[in-house]
């Protein structure tokens, strides 16, 4: 009836767990009729929501946030920027929240704040995508700061490539 960690048998098929990932924890919460359950497998790739029927790489988790029985995640898009905010609630936690901070720190190598002159200023991080084994970068504007402004990624982008050249990454 149960696979490793206790996960309900076929679980792990029925999110799409790809072979190589491990399950570090796992927990379930009810959905919004409130008799079916929604689980959320952490694995040591990625998070696998049964509800949107997604699985997210750690390396695209910007920022979760554990405020029982609510998790939510801030979803990168591929220029690193937040794109939305993923909410599911567990009812049986049992571990997850820990499981993803862990992960997702553990897939970010560098995080620098960047000076971009006249108070501007930005965050650059380097995450590690586990299932092509790439580093990537992205850069985060202080709040009210136009990411648009072709002057200022101008800035960011020579503060950029300093700083990966001082790192080696």
């Amino acid at each position: 009836m149960f696979e490793r960690l206790g996960t309900p048998r076929g679980l792990k098929s029925r999110l799409g767990v790809l072979p190589g990932e491990r399950v570090v924890a796992w927990g379930s919460g009810l959905r919004t009729s409130g008799i079916e359950v929604a689980y959320v497998v952490a694995t040591n790739r990625a998070v696998h929501l049964e509800l949107s029927v997604e699985r997210i790489p750690w390396d695209r988790i910007g920022k979760a946030q554990w405020d029982e029985p609510m998790l939510e995640l801030v979803v990168l898009d591929g220029a690193g920027q937040p794109n939305r905010l993923v909410s599911v609630r567990l009812d049986q936690a049992n571990g997850v929240p820990a499981a993803v901070h862990a992960q997702v720190m553990q897939s970010i190598i560098a995080s620098e704040r960047l000076d971009l002159g006249g108070g501007a200023g930005a965050v650059a991080v380097a995450r590690r995508n586990l299932d092509t084994d790439s580093i990537w970068w992205s850069v985060v504007f202080d709040s009210g700061l136009n990411h648009g402004d072709l002057g200022l990624r101008s800035r960011a982008d020579e503060a950029l490539a300093a700083l990966r050249e001082s790192l080696g990454v």
